[in-house]
């Protein structure tokens, strides 16, 4: 996963978040492209219920967001370190921000990192062109693919009042025999989508769908300041 800046020994681990991405990056890939991106092999069942496409009542002011502007300082800006440790707290807390950006220049990431192979949490920033909100369709189609990636959807609920459109997912799997646990609370705001995700090869605690809620909440409160 291009977003996470390479460090000595991170290699591995990110081959194995390459698998998991599936679920934070494809809901903004399958409905930028209408209906998804090539579905993996495999038939891993789904569990739970999938995120509900409801339009929100009276539309809160449009956040707006050059993504390419992402910076550390702007990450600090939109979730401080210490607001990040307090939400999400660890016997191994985050000591710095880092920028993390995948090979989509508009996109862009905030890492915090506890250690050179290890990240508390990470916000993920992604362009989006599709219909807002996303679609029923799209989104089972996406926890679908996800299932198809050896990844299991254990949990998908859908959350209102933050931005257009906001859902919980977290999902089990296996990757090269290591088992995988993601935990992603994604937030549409009319042309990007962002996330707030832990994952337990990364992460040294793995983050309740209640700390991510808040970590979004600040995240998209801070996104109009």
């Amino acid at each position: 996963m291009a977003h996470l800046r390479r460090a000595p020994g991170l290699s591995m681990l990110i081959s194995r978040v390459g698998v998991s991405l599936v679920l934070c990056g494809a809901l903004a890939l399958a409905a930028c492209s209408g209906g998804g991106t090539s579905s993996g092999t495999g038939g891993s069942s789904t569990s739970g219920n999938a995120p509900t496409a409801t339009a929100q009542g009276t539309p809160a002011p449009t956040a707006t967001i050059a993504l390419q502007q992402i910076t550390v300082a702007y990450c600090e800006h939109l979730l401080p370190l210490a607001t990040a440790n307090q939400i999400i707290p660890s016997s191994a807390p985050a000591t710095s921000i880092s920028q993390g950006n995948p090979n989509d220049a508009e996109s862009g990431a905030c890492n915090y990192v506890v250690s050179p192979s290890q990240f508390l949490l990470i916000i993920y920033f992604i362009p989006y062109h599709g219909p807002d909100p996303i679609p029923q369709s799209d989104l089972q189609s996406v926890l679908s693919q996800a299932a198809g990636h050896n990844m299991t959807i254990d949990t998908a609920t859908t959350v209102s009042g933050i931005g257009d459109q906001a859902a919980y997912v977290d999902a089990t799997g296996s990757s090269n025999g290591t088992a995988l646990t993601i935990h992603i609370f994604y937030v549409l705001e009319g042309s990007f989508i962002f996330d707030c995700f832990t994952a337990s090869f990364l992460s040294p605690v793995q983050a309740t769908q209640s700390q991510l809620q808040q970590c979004a909440t600040t995240v998209d409160t801070n996104l109009r300041a």
